[in-house]
């Protein structure tokens, strides 16, 4: 499976970004609603939605790979909400804490700490390195199991990830640390695929599940370099719509041609 060509690069100055003019916020997920429980959860859990039928999705990027995906009927998903290294092995990556934004679901792809703040948020629901199929209204989540890009270096080698952790980083034996979940997430008639850091030829039993995506959402230059991109993902993944990468503390837009 081959993409097509790129059109041209598009840098995001803002934030925030959105697919569809009219994207909606339902009262759903309304930051200045005086209550925040799962009462509106019950309501979508009654009526119910279609992920497949065509609707405003919108999408905001809330930094590093944390991105809030909401639905046609307003339901939120946030991913991979970000802190701190509290173990002091890493020096202070964030200047500022996770905001503590209402959203329904939130999402983790990996256990580290620049991806899985999950208590930061006020999330309704949390599906930590999901694997397997969710579905609650106008939302389908998809999480795929494979493995973060690792470095394959000895253990006692200074500096590396793996003397970071006292153990294996690339697989099979790898610390579970170094496990990764994909997560595709189906609204409003588009597929959005949650790379995580996911090293870049996943498992080729999950081709089946990466085609037919419409935005990709992945780390170049952060964690994958812009070769493994063009080199192994363009194998793996099909994309109708549009490349979202984050890294170096830029965002870009791939559009493509012929949709």
């Amino acid at each position: 499976m081959r993409l097509k060509a790129f059109a041209s690069i598009v840098m995001l100055v803002s934030f925030a970004f959105g697919f569809g003019a009219h994207a909606q916020q339902s009262d759903i997920s309304a930051e200045s609603s005086p209550v925040w429980n799962d009462n509106s959860l019950i309501t979508i859990q009654k009526d119910g939605g279609d992920p497949t039928r065509s609707g405003d999705v919108k999408i905001v990027f809330y930094g590093h790979d944390a991105f809030k995906i909401t639905s046609p009927n307003g339901l939120t998903v946030l991913t991979d909400p970000w802190r701190n290294d509290s173990t002091g092995l890493y020096p202070k990556w964030f200047l500022n804490e996770f905001p503590a934004l209402r959203v329904d679901i939130v999402l983790s792809t990996h256990a580290h700490f620049d991806h899985d703040a999950v208590d930061r948020p006020n999330g309704l629901m949390v599906l930590e390195r999901l694997v397997g199929q969710f579905k609650l209204g106008d939302i389908e989540i998809a999480g795929l199991a494979d493995k973060h890009k690792c470095e394959p270096a000895p253990p006692d080698k200074p500096g590396s990830a793996s003397a970071d952790l006292h153990g294996e980083t690339c697989p099979p034996n790898n610390v579970m640390a170094f496990d990764n979940a994909i997560q595709i997430v189906e609204t409003g008639g588009l597929r959005v695929a949650i790379w995580g850091d996911n090293r870049a030829a996943p498992d080729p039993s999950l081709d089946h599940y990466l085609k037919n995506v419409d935005v990709l959402i992945l780390p170049v230059e952060s964690i994958l370099t812009r070769a493994e991109v063009d080199a192994s993902c363009p194998e793996t993944v099909l994309l109708r719509r549009s490349l979202i990468t984050f890294g170096q503390a830029n965002l870009q837009r791939f559009p493509y041609i012929g949709e």
